[in-house]
């Protein structure tokens, strides 16, 4: 920021250009030596938006070169929460059922947290062979001790992302707003290397396809353990789009899930799969946002159960195997925007996992499933700056039945850069 001041100061021209999409910062105050009106690059911007509510547009700073064709936009936002949990707490910075309290701690307690503030880099560029071409990286205070984690690392052209994103089986556009950083216990969200290909056609159709690092989340023990991955997740997705903010979208993945049986000093193999159909609508002020997904040995795709190890598990009736479990979750929201700047949203989720082979009852206390209710109301006091709170209430439910709750209500202030 302090190099950024200077070289404000020795530009021979910074223009400032107000207005601007919605959930823009403005104004964007652009710099460059030859160019005096607002550069054609800046829409590239917005244009290769993910449409992910978290993911900042464009920046408020952006560099241009002398032929307004390439713009490098430094941004992103400063987020403070006070979260105070009641009734049950949820052992987390972020809302996860998976992790209330199931006894022995205290029924309340306080914390703050700044770590989800942003700070990213975007390069846009315009290439009469490669299209908007986007590079992009962008990162939080989310690593062990408060460092820097990164979030995102890719490079966008044409019909293809190469490079750490979020993955290709989610839908990041119909993810329902909320406070809490997480989101919904039952929604698909995950971020991996990847290398993906997209199409659009003319009539509102588009596709793609994508191969993505696997990362397998299992359970093991002495006699079977995850061994080491040899092939990638493929996704594969339809989208049928009728309007803005309007669309439907069905997608599939498969996984290959390897293993090591220590008995009989074997590899073996499982091969995993996901269905999921999502849609975002749009009824005037009112949106409408949904998901539904299931499968075999995709655990680790849920929010709520990412950590819990159930993408594959020992398995009670054979010590030399391991079981997929099949899991579920879904969520549906509502948003309704009252103004330009005041909003508000309520979610209902729910994720679980189902007892396989005996499972459910070699571990009577292993997460069975989980439920999350969510109600924010956000204002915008400025294009820069929002504020909001929220009501959180969660259940986990183990597989002996046991049932244990906790609510959380949030404070947030953002500024964004």
């Amino acid at each position: 920021m302090f190099l950024l001041a200077g070289f404000l100061m020795l530009s021979l021209s910074a223009r400032a250009q107000s207005g601007g999409q919605s959930g823009e910062p403005a104004p964007i105050i652009y710099i460059t030596e030859n160019v005096y009106e607002q550069p054609d690059i800046i829409a590239v911007f917005n244009n290769t938006h993910t449409g992910y509510f978290r993911d900042p547009r464009a920046p408020r700073f952006i560099f241009v070169d002398q032929k307004g064709q390439w713009g490098l936009g430094v941004g992103g936002y400063v987020q403070t929460k006070a979260e105070y949990d009641f009734g049950g707490i949820v052992d987390n910075l972020d809302f996860l059922p998976s992790y209330i309290s199931t006894g022995g701690q205290a029924s309340s307690r306080y914390q703050m947290d700044a770590t989800t503030s942003l700070l990213f880099l975007k390069l846009v560029g315009r290439s009469s062979w490669l299209g908007d071409f986007t590079v992009y990286t962008a990162g939080t205070w989310r690593g062990s001790g408060n460092t820097f984690k990164l979030h995102n690392a890719y490079m966008q052209f044409k019909y293809a992302t190469i490079g750490y994103n979020t993955g290709n089986f989610m839908d990041v556009a119909a993810v329902p707003f909320t406070l809490d950083y997480a989101g919904p216990c039952g929604m698909v969200f995950y971020r991996t290397v990847q290398a993906a290909f997209n199409y659009g056609f003319d009539w509102g159709l588009s596709m793609g396809v994508a191969f993505e690092a696997p990362d397998v989340k299992g359970t093991s023990n002495e006699f079977v353990t995850v061994g080491k991955q040899r092939m990638p997740n493929i996704p594969i997705y339809f989208r049928y789009s009728w309007a803005d903010n309007n669309h439907v979208r069905v997608s599939g993945i498969l996984r290959d899930l390897s293993y090591d049986d220590h008995v009989n000093n074997k590899n073996r193999q499982k091969l995993a799969w996901g269905a999921q159909a999502t849609t975002l609508m749009t009824f005037g002020n009112l949106q409408l946002r949904g998901q539904y997904c299931l499968g075999e040995g995709i655990g680790s795709l849920f929010n709520d159960i990412s950590n819990v190890g159930v993408d594959i598990v020992p398995n009670p009736n054979n010590l030399s195997h391991m079981t997929m479990l099949l899991t579920d979750g879904w969520y549906a929201g509502l948003q309704y925007n009252f103004t330009s700047r005041l909003f508000a949203s309520a979610t209902y989720s729910q994720c679980s996992v189902h007892s396989k082979q005996g499972y459910g009852s070699a571990n009577p206390d292993n997460y069975k499933r989980g439920q999350y209710v969510v109600a924010n109301v956000c204002y915008n006091l400025t294009s820069s700056i929002q504020i909001g709170a929220e009501y959180l209430h969660g259940w986990r439910t183990d597989f002996e039945s046991d049932t244990n709750n906790a609510n959380r209500v949030n404070l947030s202030a953002q500024f964004n850069f």
